[in-house]
């Protein structure tokens, strides 16, 4: 059992891993990281080491098993959902119509840019105007935020 519990810990291991290296800048990352095989691999190895504790389990403790293996399908709906446009959409229209009770006197343009300039600092000034001008509606921001959010491969 315990066989079980460390491949799934390893596999959940690489997995945070990843997501932590894909969370830092193309060029931040270390060089093997940026070889375009480098993360379908890592994932691979980190999907057969769960799957494989998974097997371990399911062979010395079949309750400990299907209760790990609902708990992580849980974690893995809860991701889903937090990161889906739905959600964004709804924290955003929450959150600006917060900013629009404290500030009634700001354009949508200047309350749009406040929003996405509190939740994203580090993207700057000059890319958060650029993404107001293209994407001027709140529905259209949290879609384009949702996307840039998840990310993909050289876009973070």
């Amino acid at each position: 059992m315990s066989a079980g519990f460390l491949a799934l810990g390893l596999g959940l291991l690489g997995w945070l891993f990843w997501t932590h290296l894909r969370g830092r800048r193309f060029f931040d990352r270390p060089s093997v990281a940026r070889h375009p095989r480098f993360d379908p691999l890592l994932v691979t190895v980190s999907a057969v080491a769960v799957v494989a504790g998974l097997a371990l389990l399911w062979r010395t403790r079949r309750p400990v098993a299907a209760t790990v293996a609902a708990a992580l399908l849980l974690l893995w709906a809860y991701r889903r959902v937090i990161r889906s446009v739905p959600f964004q959409r709804r924290l955003l229209t929450r959150d600006y119509r917060l900013l629009r009770r404290g500030h009634p006197e700001l354009t949508e343009h200047a309350l749009l840019f406040r929003l996405l300039i509190r939740r994203h600092p580090a993207w700057g000034e000059e890319l958060v105007e650029q993404m107001v001008i293209d994407y001027p509606t709140l529905d259209a921001i949290a879609a384009l935020l949702a996307r840039m959010e998840r990310g993909f491969r050289g876009f973070r």
